[in-house]
């Protein structure tokens, strides 16, 4: 993206201040976040940014905020993402992961100037969802499907990808915070779990990808990723900090968690354009598919040793 005024929703998450890191030298950034901290923060490193405080429970922010910057470009990030807090705060995910979406689709649709591309940032938690979260960010894909098929006037894209790497409140910080604090040992919920993992810098990669693929219109774009077992991410992180002996205690899965995630079922498999390193779910059937398929993180499980060297590849370790 380039010459472009790009509009960041939830843009002082660590998705936002990824995507402004990339794309800030080359076009004119708006940041909208309800947390004014982390404005603060953000307008130090980014002064030629805009700055915008609202939120996605809040149509005429949303609203204000397109007819005063005139953005080209619109990225959703916001969302309630923790699956424990989103289980027990049912009707604040909805607002926020499902009414919010609706209000910036229809504050786009409202809006006084012409809008080229809206895209929306789900997770694998919404291909057959078992929890809160991941529900709510099922219907926002639909709502953003439904919004691209019924105009063919502003692009709508949307990317579904898995756990981002040292992102807020993620497991790695968790584990490393606990290893710096001297725990007698690391929680583990399930010794058979395992996730997509994929970093900031690809993620924005996929989103790039995304914006500009020809078909991506009203489609979900999926990353093939490597994937991980909780299990051996602890024992890699301990041994980096010195801490091989720790032990590692099994607590059970909480609520709403799956041992596996999916990021492709079956039965998208069937509408799937398959590329290089980026699956392509469509609203079609394709002909050419004849055997269907599931894409999930039980697949392609990266060996200790390779978790290891992926570690240390992606800067983690």
């Amino acid at each position: 993206m380039k010459n472009k005024k790009i509009l960041i929703i939830g843009g002082t998450g660590a998705l936002g201040k990824t995507l402004t890191k990339r794309y800030y030298k080359d076009n004119k950034i708006i940041v909208l976040s309800r947390d004014e901290h982390k404005h603060v923060k953000m307008k130090r490193i980014y002064p030629d940014a805009k700055y915008c405080i609202g939120d996605v429970k809040d149509k005429d922010s949303l609203l204000q905020a397109l007819n005063e910057h005139k953005p080209n470009v619109v990225i959703n990030t916001a969302a309630l993402k923790h699956v424990p807090i989103c289980e027990s705060n049912p009707y604040e995910s909805v607002k926020t992961n499902i009414i919010g979406h609706k209000n910036l689709i229809d504050s786009v649709a409202m809006c006084n100037h012409q809008i080229e591309t809206l895209m929306f940032i789900s997770t694998d938690k919404a291909c057959k969802p078992i929890n809160v979260y991941g529900m709510s960010k099922a219907i926002s894909e639909r709502l953003y499907v439904d919004y691209a098929n019924k105009q063919n006037d502003i692009k709508v894209v949307l990317c579904r990808y898995g756990n981002v790497l040292e992102s807020t409140g993620s497991v790695i910080p968790f584990f490393k915070n606990l290893l710096c604090d001297g725990a007698e040992y690391l929680p583990i919920t399930d010794e058979r779990m395992t996730r997509f993992s994929i970093t900031l810098e690809e993620s924005v990669d996929l989103i790039e990808w995304t914006y500009n693929h020809k078909d991506s219109h009203g489609s979900i774009v999926v990353p093939k990723l490597p994937s991980i077992k909780i299990v051996d991410l602890a024992k890699q992180l301990a041994k980096n900090y010195g801490k091989s002996a720790l032990p590692l205690r099994f607590v059970g899965i909480r609520p709403g968690e799956k041992l596996h995630e999916d990021m492709v079922s079956f039965e998208e498999s069937l509408r799937c354009v398959e590329y290089e390193k980026y699956f392509l779910i469509t609203d079609k059937i394709m002909p050419e598919t004849k055997d269907g398929y599931t894409y999930s993180s039980s697949d392609r499980v990266l060996s200790e040793e390779q978790v290891r060297d992926f570690l240390i590849e992606k800067g983690v370790i």
